[in-house]
């Protein structure tokens, strides 16, 4: 327990796991070219990519590397969970705003073991959870981080959380503008993009010893 609670303290090792959030598109390109047949980013959901048959009558046969998929969605959402407890336990955030990231990474988690196939409807409420609330916790904590943020990386989160939450409602309306799997991918991906802004924001940071508690400042160029 003190080994963990020493990485959650280390920002480095913070920048490090948000990092570990990009397996999710190197996942998803890799299984959605292996579609046994058309596959289309804004056209498709990025649920069938998790299960192994597929189409109207759940009998087609998708990807035999589904469960690339689904591997990759639990450790991505374990990473933000990791990084939401991190940014708490630095202080970088205030505890709703991480605990409401730490639930969402728990959904995307979630989302990779309860797949469409197991049931559609669990499977669909883990996503929306991630979706709904991932969105709204990175605005909150781009916005509202007490860390020495460079502007342009404070602005580069709270755009993604934008685009994340323009996605969601799109999506959940049922606009047709960007698809069904592009409105979802717009909130997924910002939701991931803004993770990784957020937690690299320490793969820059120096310690700063004063006399009572350690701070974490970024460098200044």
């Amino acid at each position: 327990m003190v080994r963990v609670l020493g990485y959650l303290k280390d920002a480095r090792v913070t920048g490090w796991v948000s990092l570990t959030t990009l397996v999710f598109f190197a996942a998803e390109w890799v299984v959605s070219a292996t579609w046994r047949g058309y596959y289309g980013y804004r056209e498709d959901l990025l649920g069938p990519l998790g299960v192994a048959f597929c189409g109207p009558q759940g009998n087609w046969p998708c990807s035999e590397l589904y469960r690339v998929m689904n591997v990759a969605l639990v450790l991505t959402g374990l990473a933000i969970v990791f990084v939401a407890a991190s940014l708490l336990v630095q202080r970088v955030t205030e505890r709703g705003h991480a605990t409401l990231l730490m639930v969402a990474g728990f959904g995307l988690a979630a989302s990779g073991m309860i797949t469409h196939q197991v049931s559609y409807t669990w499977s669909l409420t883990a996503t929306t959870v991630f979706t709904t609330l991932g969105s709204v916790s990175v605005l909150f904590i781009a916005m509202g981080s007490t860390t020495e943020m460079s502007a342009e990386r404070r602005g580069v989160a709270v755009i993604a959380g934008i685009v994340s939450l323009v996605g969601y409602f799109s999506y959940i309306d049922g606009h047709d503008f960007f698809g069904a799997g592009g409105a979802q991918r717009m909130a997924v991906y910002g939701i991931l993009a803004a993770v990784i802004t957020l937690g690299t924001a320490g793969l820059r940071s120096a310690p700063v010893q004063n006399a009572e508690t350690p701070e974490l400042v970024e460098e200044k160029r």
